[in-house]
C-alpha cells in the first residue's frame, strides 16, 4: 500500500506539471495518509490483535484478513465502480508516467516505501518483545501505542524531508530544494491533522456530541494536558487538530507560492 500510494502520487505529479489542482491536493493528502500515516496504525491495529486475542489459528486468520480488507478496499471499490473503460484509461496514463523522465531518473524513487516497512517490523517486534516494561497498566496501553505512532511519523518526515531536500530533480536551485523539502515536511504534517481530525470527529458524535457543544468549544492549554470528560477532551481534541490544519495549511500555500516564483525565475 505504501509503494502504490507513491506511485499514484508520481503518476500524478507527471500529469499535473505543477499546475495548481485543488481536487488534486485532496488527493495527494489522501495518499499521504496511505503512505505515511496508516501503516503506523495498521502496525499498532497488528501488535494490539497479538496481545489481545486468543492465540489460535483462527483468530488470527480471521483478525489479518480484516486488517488486509481495510488496507486493499480503494482496490476493491476501484474494481467495483469503475469500469473498463476507466480501467484502460488510468493504465494508459500510468504507462505514460511510467515512461517518462521522471520514473528513469532516480533508481532509488521508492526507497522511503521499503524502509518504512522494515521500521513498521521492527517497532513491531521491538514493542512486542519488551512491551511488559513499558506499560504496566493496561488502562496506559492505547496513549502508549499512539506515543509510538506518532514519534514512528515523526522520524518518517523528517527523515523524507531531508531526503528531499538533498536529492537533486529536473535541475533544480538549492532555494527549491529546500522548498520541497519544507513543503514535504508541512505536507506531510497536514495529512497527519486531517486524518486525526476525521478520527476525532467521528469520536465525537459517535460519543453523543452535537454541533453546537462542537462550535462552542474553546482551547485552553490546561486543558490538552488535564484529564477531562470524554466528550469535552473529544470536542477540543477536534478544534485543536482543525486549527494546526489550517495553520500548516497556511504555511504550504506560501511555501508552494514562493516555490513556484523561484522556479519561474530559474526558466527565464
Amino acid at each position: 500500500d505504501i509503494e502504490e500510494a507513491a506511485t499514484e502520487e508520481r503518476v500524478m505529479d507527471h500529469h499535473l506539471a505543477g499546475s495548481l489542482n485543488i481536487p488534486a491536493e485532496i488527493v495527494r493528502l489522501s495518499l499521504r495518509i496511505r503512505r505515511c500515516l496508516l501503516p503506523f496504525f495498521a502496525t499498532i491495529a497488528t501488535f494490539v490483535l497479538l496481545i489481545t486475542s486468543n492465540i489460535s489459528a483462527k483468530n488470527i486468520i480471521l483478525n489479518f484478513m480484516a486488517i488486509t480488507f481495510v488496507t486493499e478496499a480503494d482496490n476493491v471499490l476501484a474494481v467495483l465502480f469503475f469500469g473498463t473503460h476507466q480501467r484502460d484509461l488510468m493504465e494508459k496514463a500510468a504507462k505514460e508516467a511510467y515512461d517518462s523522465e521522471e520514473f528513469s531518473e532516480p533508481k532509488f524513487a521508492f526507497l522511503w516505501a521499503r524502509v518504512q516497512g522494515l521500521v513498521c517490523v521492527m517497532i513491531l517486534l521491538i514493542v512486542l518483545y519488551d512491551i511488559d516494561t513499558w506499560v504496566t497498566d493496561c488502562s496506559k496501553l492505547n496513549w502508549f501505542l499512539n506515543v509510538v505512532a506518532g514519534y514512528s511519523f515523526c522520524i518518517l518526515v523528517v527523515g523524507q524531508s531531508f531526503y528531499r531536500g538533498c536529492v537533486k530533480m529536473h535541475k533544480e536551485t538549492t532555494r527549491v530544494r529546500i522548498l520541497s523539502a519544507l513543503a514535504e515536511f508541512f505536507r506531510n504534517y497536514l495529512a497527519a491533522y486531517l486524518g486525526w481530525l476525521s478520527t476525532a470527529i467521528l469520536s465525537f458524535f459517535v460519543n453523543g456530541g452535537s454541533l453546537p457543544i462542537l462550535f462552542s468549544t474553546k482551547i485552553k492549554l490546561s486543558d490538552l494536558t488535564n484529564d477531562i470528560r470524554q466528550d469535552k477532551g473529544l470536542a477540543i481534541l477536534t478544534v485543536f487538530y482543525f486549527w494546526l490544519m489550517v495553520i500548516h495549511l497556511s504555511i504550504l500555500i506560501i511555501i508552494e507560492t514562493y516555490k513556484r516564483k523561484c522556479c519561474t525565475r530559474s526558466q527565464e
